[in-house]
């Protein structure tokens, strides 16, 4: 755990965080994972609409959130990304009528409020979510003396020697 914290928030000798460059990103490169949903809760309010969704239990950092939208009849889907809101902003936000979030030329940006297990993503009721990608780390396995043997693929073999120092 204290090497990923280490090479993905650029607390390595280096000082170098993930994507920053190819060694930081190779050296995470097999914690990467997507998940792509379709399935949410959706509520109604006055004046927007909510979709609420669970973060994978394996999620460690998020990486990038895509979202397709699409008016309520299905059509004019367009890709964009989520506008990231805390919870006591997203109403400015709604109710500012100049902000990307309210959907125009069948373009918008849904907000992205953070929630205990994942988050809201919230719409201003002319357009829906059709799927949303989430890019993230997930959680490496854990390493245990119950099976020495065990092959462990979260890490290429060059790693090994970087996380056995530091675990010494």
């Amino acid at each position: 755990m204290k090497f990923v914290k280490d090479r993905f928030n650029g607390n390595a000798p280096k000082r170098t965080s993930y994507e920053q460059n190819e060694k930081r990103t190779r050296d995470l490169i097999n914690l990467l994972k997507e998940s792509k949903t379709t399935e949410f809760a959706h509520r109604d309010h006055e004046s927007y609409d909510e979709y609420e969704y669970d973060y994978p239990t394996d999620m460690m950092f998020v990486l990038n959130e895509d979202v397709v939208i699409s008016d309520l009849n299905g059509g004019h889907a367009m890709d964009t990304c989520v506008f990231e809101c805390t919870a006591d902003s997203f109403m400015y936000r709604i109710n500012n009528k100049l902000t990307d979030f309210h959907y125009r030329f069948h373009r918008a940006r849904p907000l992205r409020v953070r929630t205990k297990d994942g988050f809201r993503l919230l719409t201003d009721k002319n357009y829906k979510i059709k799927t949303y990608t989430l890019g993230y780390l997930k959680v490496p396995e854990e390493i245990t003396n119950e099976d020495p043997f065990k092959d462990y693929k979260d890490f290429e073999d060059y790693i090994w020697l970087e996380i056995v120092k530091i675990a010494a």
